[in-house]
């Protein structure tokens, strides 16, 4: 057989506009989902999501979206480069498996706040996923 394609292999099927705006897409739905997730399990908090606007949660939103965005690309370009078995199905239902993946990794990160019994919440959301929580909590 003539051309570049190697022997056994099936060619790439074309892909759109709409392929290359996957990862940054499935990424901002998966981040606003989990921050969604975030701000209501943390809202009974006086430290938590009531505070300051969320600010720092809106910018820990930016930079998650960002390394969510950054894993899913080359995830989806390798499979674009090795398409598995299933077709074209699969190569959109794996990045958005993928992305909801990360989502959940994102909120796990992001940890649950303490209630002590009878008494109030008293720490904050993590500023950034696993990097532990804020308030006095945390502290000892």
């Amino acid at each position: 057989m003539h051309g570049t394609r190697a022997e056994g292999r099936p060619p790439a099927p074309a892909q759109g506009c709409g392929w290359y705006l996957l990862a940054p897409v499935v990424a901002a739905f998966g981040v606003y989902g989990g921050t969604v997730w975030t701000v209501r399990s943390w809202a009974g908090c006086p430290l938590g999501n009531d505070t300051g606007g969320t600010v720092g949660l809106q910018m820990t939103m930016s930079a998650v979206w960002l390394c969510t965005t950054l894993v899913l690309l080359p995830f989806q370009l390798a499979l674009r480069r090795w398409p598995p078995r299933g077709g074209r199905a699969v190569l959109w239902l794996a990045p958005v498996a993928a992305g909801l993946g990360l989502a959940l990794l994102y909120r796990w990160g992001m940890g649950w706040p303490y209630q002590p019994p009878g008494g109030p919440c008293t720490e904050g959301y993590p500023l950034f996923p696993f990097t532990g929580t804020t308030g006095p909590h945390s502290a000892g």
